[in-house]
């Protein structure tokens, strides 16, 4: 942990709750069983944090943070680890598979640790074995030359005289049954017939499995309708502009605004985060007159469930973990005050727009014409 030092001259200023007690009473997080021998004797909120991430457990570092620290800064920091993920899928984009190809291929493949080699002839052995073959032959011939020879071609004419006795009751020569037997050594044993009912009824059941396959991508495809890219990325702007207007003026009417574009596509990461900036408002009928608090810890889950999004997406140049670890050093940029959209805002152009500026509205992108300083929370939060 090269970093780990530099955590000892860093306090998180922007926290929400101090102590882990008040996360757990006020914001609703919860322990879980396996943490809780780590967390056990630790009453700091910062000091769990860097416990967690000593330990390297950087999702779960991520994952405390957003319960405790201050909604505005959570939704920033969020913000921020979407880009990161935005610069990944730059370089290396998400590619969706074609549904119609899960379950397409029925073949079975053996492993290669499954297959069977049948043992090969040491060619050392072959080859002795063949020169013991042919000293045998040359041995035969030098005895039967020293033979009489009137008498071997006696002892011939009786043999195939046996031989053809033996042919007349089995109904094939002795010598060409040696011949046809030695011709069936090479032979699988266990030859397979093509025509085995096995065969027939894979073949059946293979048909039915294509059709099956072919009614299960056709009924899939009817109710969820083919990506569009550009409609893709026209839906995570606006989720971002949204968020980014948010963070810098969390009013009733951008609350409203991310709630909005937020449902449009809650199954990408800006389209929860824009959700979950709603939820960090406190209040889930901004355009009413009554206040209708948001329960404790659904925008901190948000935001957990957000970097979730992240941290799996498809595509990009990192891994789960080594995202986990990008975004808990975001955090501490961020809830160190490091990080903030100060320069965006004398900028005039949002992080996630750069070289292409956010569509202009009738309202200032500026927070402190509502009432709020920069880093504080909305009211009734």
């Amino acid at each position: 942990m090269a970093e780990k030092l530099d955590w000892l001259n860093k306090h998180l200023v922007l926290l929400r709750y101090l102590t882990v007690e008040d996360a757990v009473a006020k914001e609703n997080y919860k322990i879980r069983p396996d943490l809780a021998e780590l967390c056990a004797g630790v009453s700091g909120t910062e000091d769990m944090v860097f416990k967690f991430a000593g330990t390297g457990q950087y999702k779960d570092a991520c994952e405390f943070m957003a319960y405790i620290t201050h909604r505005r800064v959570g939704v920033w920091w969020v913000y921020r680890c979407i880009n990161s993920l935005i610069e990944e899928l730059g370089v290396n984009p998400a590619v969706d598979r074609d549904i119609a190809d899960i379950g397409a291929d029925f073949e079975v493949t053996v492993p290669e640790w499954a297959k069977i080699e049948l043992p090969k002839m040491d060619p050392a052995v072959e080859a002795e074995m063949k020169a013991m073959q042919a000293a045998s032959q040359a041995q035969l011939k030098e005895a039967e030359a020293m033979l009489d020879q009137e008498m071997l071609a006696y002892v011939r004419e009786a043999v195939e005289h046996a031989f053809q006795d033996f042919k007349k009751v089995h109904g094939i020569h002795p010598i060409d049954l040696l011949k046809k037997a030695a011709s069936r050594i090479n032979e699988d044993p266990y030859p397979i017939d093509p025509a085995s009912p096995v065969f027939t009824e894979s073949a059946k059941l293979k048909a039915q499995l294509g059709a099956l396959q072919k009614e299960t991508v056709d009924t899939i495809k009817s109710v969820l309708p083919p990506k569009v890219p550009e409609h893709e990325k026209k839906l995570r702007d606006n989720a971002m502009d949204a968020v980014y207007r948010w963070v810098v003026s969390p009013d009733a009417e951008n609350s409203q605004k991310c709630l909005d574009i937020g449902n449009e596509c809650p199954d990408t990461p800006a389209g929860l985060l824009s959700l979950a900036s709603f939820w960090a408002f406190g209040n889930l009928m901004p355009s009413g007159d009554q206040v209708v608090a948001t329960p404790p810890g659904l925008a901190s889950n948000g935001l957990v469930q957000t970097l979730l999004m992240c941290a799996l997406h498809k595509g990009g140049t990192r891994k789960v973990k080594e995202r986990y670890e990008i975004y808990f050093n975001i955090g501490l940029d961020v809830l160190t005050g490091k990080d903030n959209w100060e320069e965006s805002l004398a900028a005039g152009i949002a992080p996630h727009r750069q070289g292409n500026p956010m569509p202009q509205t009738d309202k200032k992108p500026d927070a402190e014409q509502n009432g709020y300083k920069r880093w504080d929370v909305p009211p009734k939060s």
